[in-house]
């Protein structure tokens, strides 16, 4: 069915024509408005355009539209009886009409109703022979006019159809190419291995809930605040940003089953086993890595579990076993002994040696370091190294973090778990201080001697009830639970614990709207206090 905006279209471009029309007849030639066919034609066709405005063209038949380009070359034969003016190459318009939204048949019609209205209506001054050739190049003209036109709206339609089909046909591929894509992500979404997808410019392109909850992502990819950090061995040293995973790949280092440690945003050692794959890109030139992350932390530990059972088991036999077969050994001195006593001596010293054997085997197989002692620790160097961790993320918040004091402040204790409170701290930080704010890392010596180091900030706050709670176990205050900010209230029992283990203070004070400073003290010791 024609469009009724369509059919407005057509006659509204039409009478625009005749308008302009008419202005010039007035303009130049106002005699002509004494012809009244010319003024019926105008009329007619005005009223035509009125009428088709108001006709409901939604609730008639196809072939009702067709009355509206007849009626039109009524109008234009009227207007060319008027001798002067050769108004009739305004027939064009309802032929092309015609053809354009009706059959050929139709278009015939057209050019013998047209001719039939120049008969009737045209001036016919001139011999016969004039007035039948007119009549015959009206008729070839419009006649070729509209086979070409209907010709042209036949391989449009055609082509505007085949488009269609392959329109739909491609809408159906991408819906099954999405719904693919989407069981694809589902089916890796569900795999307990991380991946990721990382670009040559280290742009992560895709990765899986198991690498986002492995390193602190959110489902854009972001960063957490508390995201994880990559360590070169377990307790040891942070690894450089340039040498992270993700870096190394992008580079394209080839990495099969290497072991990297990683300490994550819940406070928890992971082992993880990295493998890379290059993969194909849609574009020649292009290096994108697949990135395979298995977490062997649970076989890890259950492998210590074994090991730690076996040296225990193994330590607890040995003891028995020494005083056996030392009593068996002291009964064989014996001169006294009765018949078959020494044989069942012999036996049971030769089993006693074969297990004493297997025992020491086992120890020498799961023998456990003992655990290293503290060691000198330079707290600037651990303060930047975990400043320089979360400068992109304050960079992000465009809040700015200054580092003041001693250069070099050392202490005897444990470097990554002085680290860890170091990121605990810096991470209430940067959560709890707004866009535009500052955080401050001073060092130095107490007045009593003692190594100092305190974290400050303008950020949100605590009042006296929340800061009375501060180390207690899952507590978070209403309004950082009310904003979103995330978090286990872990972090600062987590961090106290530490500081004591060091012998060291943890304070905190902090004011509502004001900000928070945390001012953490360390006993400075001499190398013979350490060792002895």
């Amino acid at each position: 069915m024609i469009r009724t905006v369509s059919i407005w279209r057509w006659q509204l471009v039409f009478t625009g024509s005749i308008v302009a029309i008419v202005v010039m007849i007035t303009a130049f030639k106002p005699q002509t408005f004494a012809n009244p066919l010319v003024v019926a034609g105008i009329a007619l066709i005005m009223v035509t355009t009125l009428g088709t405005l108001a006709v409901p063209w939604h609730r008639l038949p196809r072939t009702a539209a067709a009355a509206i380009p007849l009626l039109d070359a009524l109008a234009v034969g009227f207007t060319t009886n008027a001798p002067d003016l050769r108004l009739g190459f305004l027939w064009v318009f309802p032929v092309v009409w015609l053809a354009t939204y009706f059959t050929l048949p139709w278009v015939l019609g057209g050019i013998v109703f047209i001719s039939g209205t120049l008969v009737v209506f045209a001036d016919q001054n001139g011999t016969p022979a004039d007035v039948l050739l007119r009549l015959l190049t009206l008729v070839i003209t419009l006649g070729f006019l509209g086979v070409t036109v209907r010709i042209g709206a036949q391989r449009s339609r055609a082509a505007r159809r085949l488009l269609q089909r392959r329109s739909e046909q491609v809408n159906r591929a991408a819906e099954r190419a999405e719904t693919n894509q989407h069981r694809v992500t589902q089916v890796v979404d569900a795999l307990g291995v991380a991946l990721v997808v990382v670009t040559a410019e280290g742009r992560i392109l895709q990765m899986n809930d198991a690498y986002r909850a492995l390193y602190g992502r959110d489902r854009f990819g972001a960063a957490l605040p508390s995201a994880a950090v990559e360590y070169d061995a377990r307790k040891g040293t942070a690894v450089p940003l340039e040498q992270t995973t993700l870096s190394r790949a992008a580079r394209g280092e080839s990495l099969q089953s290497e072991r990297v440690w990683l300490f994550d945003g819940e406070g928890r050692w992971r082992a993880l086993e990295v493998s890379t794959q290059p993969m194909a890109s849609a574009r020649e030139g292009d290096r994108i890595t697949l990135v395979v992350i298995d977490d062997v932390t649970a076989l890890l530990e259950a492998e210590e579990e074994r090991r730690a059972l076996t040296a225990v088991v193994s330590h607890e036999l040995r003891n028995p076993l020494t005083a056996i077969i030392g009593h068996v050994d002291l009964l064989r001195e014996r001169d006294d002994l009765p018949g078959r006593v020494p044989a069942q001596l012999e036996i049971i010293a030769n089993a006693g040696d074969r297990m004493q054997d297997l025992v020491t085997s086992i120890l020498d197989q799961n023998g456990g370091a003992a655990q290293e002692p503290f060691e000198p620790v330079d707290l600037r160097e651990v303060v930047e190294a975990s400043a320089a961790s979360y400068a992109p993320l304050i960079s992000g918040n465009r809040q700015e973090l200054t580092v003041e004091g001693a250069d070099g402040l050392v202490i005897y204790g444990d470097a990554f778990r002085l680290r860890q409170v170091l990121d605990n701290l810096l991470s209430n930080a940067v959560k709890y201080t707004p866009a535009g704010g500052r955080i401050e890392v001073s060092l130095g010596a107490a007045a009593d001697g003692q190594a100092e180091l305190a974290i400050s900030d303008n950020g949100a706050g605590m009042g006296p009830d929340d800061l009375s709670r501060v180390f207690e176990p899952y507590f978070r205050t209403e309004s950082a639970v009310r904003a979103g900010i995330g978090g286990t209230g872990l972090g600062m029992g987590i961090a106290r614990e530490i500081v004591v283990a060091h012998e060291g203070i943890i304070d905190v004070a902090s004011e509502l709207g004001v900000g928070t400073r945390v001012t953490l003290r360390f006993p400075q010791r001499r190398v013979k206090e350490v060792q002895a």
